[in-house]
């Protein structure tokens, strides 16, 4: 009769080590984050925390709507960046579980993320296809951003 519980309470530990791992394991690119929410924060932004399946910290403010307005790739809504999600101020519930699913990629990628991130969209350019949209980690989290809306 205890055994289900059991494996409840074993589960959640299992769950809590996990995250922890994911944290540790994306933690140099979770400083670089924190160290653009910092300015953002200081100059009248605010940072929340974002619960779920994922842990993230959301960062917004003036600073961060110009940084993603005048980002070297582009105009961005928003960016993760290990586990800080930086975002314009008009961020969507879609925009965010997109942003969501960098966060759980960084967390399995750990510190080598952002090369494989490179990596993956020089393999789309390589077979004719679109750095961005043919990326598999932009695919992957577009697919999260869909399923979003339909919850």
């Amino acid at each position: 009769m205890h055994k289900p519980i059991q494996n409840q309470h074993r589960y959640r530990r299992l769950r809590i080590f996990s995250t922890l791992a994911g944290i540790l394991w994306a933690l140099p690119w979770s400083l670089f984050g924190l160290a653009l929410a910092l300015p953002i924060r200081i100059s009248g932004g605010r940072i929340y925390r974002v619960a779920g399946n994922v842990p993230a910290l959301l960062v917004r403010g003036p600073l961060a709507d110009l940084l993603l307005m005048w980002h070297p790739f582009g105009p961005m809504a928003a960016m993760a960046i290990g586990h800080v999600i930086i975002a314009r101020h008009d961020l969507t519930p879609r925009t965010l579980a997109h942003e969501l699913a960098h966060v759980r990629q960084a967390a399995h990628w750990g510190p080598i993320f952002p090369f494989a991130y490179l990596a993956a969209s020089a393999w789309a350019l390589l077979h004719g296809h679109q750095a961005y949209w043919h990326n598999h980690f932009e695919i992957a989290a577009r697919k999260a951003e869909q399923h979003s809306a339909h919850i």
